[in-house]
This record gives structure tokens, C-alpha cells and sequence, in this order.
């Protein structure tokens, strides 16, 4: 069984060493299905099920947000990292996506500025995340998976969103991390 940082880099490499298969080029992501997602009751979803719904305007992206990181979820759109916060919670929820690849729900990541929404709609619940921060790390940097990003060893004390995928475009070079904190809840 892999630990925690093993997870986030196998995920990773996944997300990113997958050959470019007909590149996409100034895309956008597929909407998601036309069902909504099921609300999120049990403590822990089972791998693969739709968990939320992701929009962020800024980069036309509304897609379906499923449980893992597996080569598996990631081909069909985000996922959300094993043992992080589900969306809402107190803590960091943590998703995924590629940026290249397969749907490439995250392709115009670099877009999105401070302030930018990031709604997460989970049920007849969405969530408002504000983006405060965007970084490009290291790919063996594993800060951005703390209760509180990029803080060490930090206990959570808010409701924190971390999207990370690969920069630059078709690389595996580094890591583009975009952090939001949540604003409200409706």
C-alpha cells in the first residue's frame, strides 16, 4: 500500500507521464453529465464515484469531480485526492486534474487570477471558493497536500481548495498549484 506522498506522486506521474494523444489546444473541458452528482454522505466515497461538480468561469470549465487519483478517475476528468478534505469540509480538499491529456479539464489552469471563483457543487450545496495564491513547484514539493497549504505540520483551521497539475503545457516538468479558500456556501 502506498503512503500518502507515494499516492501524490504515483498520481501525479499518472496525470502527467500518460503520452500526448491529440494534444488540445485552447479547449475547453467537456461539461459534465447531465445528471448531478449524488451528495456526498458516506465518510469516504468509493473510488470512482462523482462526488461534485466543479465551474470556474474564468477557464469555461464545468465538469464532474470523482473520488481518487487513479490513471482510471483522471481520464474522465478531475479527481479528488485520497485523505483530504471532501469539498466544503474544514481542511484541503485536494483535486487533480491533467492539463494535456484526455479531457484536460485543467488546460487553461494558468488562466485563473486572484479573486476568480471556484464553485464546487456537491448535492443542492455549492461551495465558493475565492483563488488567493498560484505557484509552480517542484513535482517532489508535497506542501500543497497540508491541512492548510504550504503550511508544514499545520492543524486546519478553514475550508481550503488545492488544484494541482502539471506545467509547462505537455511537461512533467513541474507542478502548477492554484489555492482558494472558501467564501461562502449556498
Amino acid at each position: 500500500m502506498l503512503d500518502r506522498r507515494s499516492l501524490f506522486a504515483a498520481a501525479l506521474a499518472a496525470c502527467c507521464a500518460v503520452p500526448v494523444l491529440g494534444a488540445v489546444t485552447g479547449a475547453r473541458a467537456a461539461p459534465a453529465a447531465a445528471t448531478a452528482p449524488a451528495a456526498v454522505t458516506a465518510a469516504r466515497p468509493r473510488t470512482g464515484a462523482m462526488i461534485a461538480q466543479i465551474r470556474i468561469r474564468r477557464m469555461g470549465l464545468k465538469m464532474g469531480v470523482r473520488q481518487g487519483v487513479s490513471e482510471a478517475v483522471l481520464r474522465r476528468g478531475v479527481g479528488h485526492y485520497p485523505g483530504t478534505a471532501l469539498p466544503g469540509r474544514v481542511g484541503n480538499t485536494v483535486l487533480l486534474g491533467h492539463r494535456t491529456t484526455w479531457r484536460a479539464p485543467f488546460y487553461q489552469l494558468d488562466r485563473v487570477r486572484r479573486g476568480d471563483r471556484i464553485v464546487l457543487r456537491v448535492g443542492r450545496k455549492s461551495y465558493v471558493y475565492r483563488v488567493r495564491t498560484k505557484r509552480v513547484v517542484d513535482p517532489r514539493d508535497r506542501r500543497a497536500l497540508e491541512p492548510v497549504p504550504f503550511k508544514r505540520a499545520s492543524a486546519p483551521h478553514g475550508r481550503y481548495l488545492t488544484l494541482v497539475t502539471c506545467t509547462p503545457k505537455g511537461s512533467d516538468r513541474h507542478r502548477l498549484v492554484v489555492v482558494g479558500k472558501i467564501d461562502s456556501k449556498r
